[in-house]
């Protein structure tokens, strides 16, 4: 159950809710109520349009600003452009979505009190905010995947399976507690997005590269690997209320995140592997006989 059932609707221009028809119902779920008052999940919708506007201007507006300060930027292919455009999103998301992640999954109580409601129904406003945002920003960033391939399909299939579960989480009320702990992950995103920026400024040989893939194996390690053993647990430990879910729910929670920690794995032994060519001596080549 969410911990607050009505909200105000925050930053809106005054009797802006007036103007559509109320209480406004999607597909039978209650968004604003007839008080103009948003649902948790009318929240977390409201949540998940501001984010998608937000990343689509920092997206956009990318190609504008860059050149001010790196002049280099229009000497790119426009495949490099786009992905050069989409790291400053991927940079402020990340350092957003693992704040209130660790945040309502760590540090809070909320999710592992003892009480009535199994680990898998348990909600709250926060919750369903911080779910908005990241349908918002998972939405914008799987237009540009899509369109420009960035990543492969590996990519393709992270950003398919993020946003089809943070979507179902979002609108059914299930599983948000280990929604928002696989969502943690992304604190090695700012890492890889340096990475990028780095490599298209010329800087491969710059003490920072060398510093960036060391911190890349860390938080790696930490993040995507580390985590998921006692994820796992914790779904194994709640198995028998898993039925309180909808069957998509049960589906995604069962498949999705083995899914991501075969990637992850995958991922990683390639990061491992740059790693040790990167810090390897280069062996010097025999001196030739005069």
């Amino acid at each position: 159950m969410a911990q607050s059932v009505w909200h105000p609707a925050p930053y809106l221009p005054p009797d802006l809710l007036q103007q559509l028809p109320l209480p406004c119902v999607l597909l039978d779920k209650t968004l604003v109520t007839k008080d103009e008052q948003l649902t948790p999940l009318g929240v977390g919708v409201y949540w998940a349009i501001v984010s998608f506007i937000f990343c689509t201007l920092v997206y956009k507006l990318s190609r504008y600003y860059t050149p001010l300060y790196f002049p280099g930027y229009r000497d790119m292919s426009v495949h490099d452009q786009r992905d050069w455009d989409t790291r400053l999103g991927n940079i402020l998301y990340s350092a957003y979505i693992v704040y209130f992640a660790i945040k309502l999954v760590a540090v809070d109580t909320y999710f592992w009190i003892p009480g009535r409601d199994p680990i898998w129904k348990r909600t709250s406003v926060d919750s369903y905010a911080v779910l908005g945002v990241s349908l918002g920003f998972f939405a914008q960033e799987m237009v540009v995947t899509v369109k420009y391939w960035m990543g492969g399909s590996a990519m393709v299939l992270h950003h398919v399976g993020s946003l089809i579960s943070v979507t179902c989480a979002l609108w059914t009320g299930d599983g948000h507690c280990l929604t928002l702990w696989m969502l943690s992950t992304e604190c090695t995103t700012p890492f890889i997005a340096f990475r990028f920026l780095l490599d298209k400024a010329g800087l491969k040989t710059h003490p920072l590269y060398v510093i960036n893939g060391l911190t890349i194996v860390a938080s790696w390690s930490v993040a995507r690997i580390a985590t998921f053993p006692p994820f796992f647990v914790t779904v194994w430990r709640n198995r028998d209320t898993i039925k309180l879910m909808s069957p998509l729910s049960i589906f995604l929670v069962m498949v999705f995140p083995a899914v991501l920690a075969l990637l992850n794995v995958w991922w990683y032994t390639k990061i491992v592997k740059g790693a040790i060519k990167v810090l390897t001596p280069k062996k010097k080549p025999p001196a030739k006989k005069e």
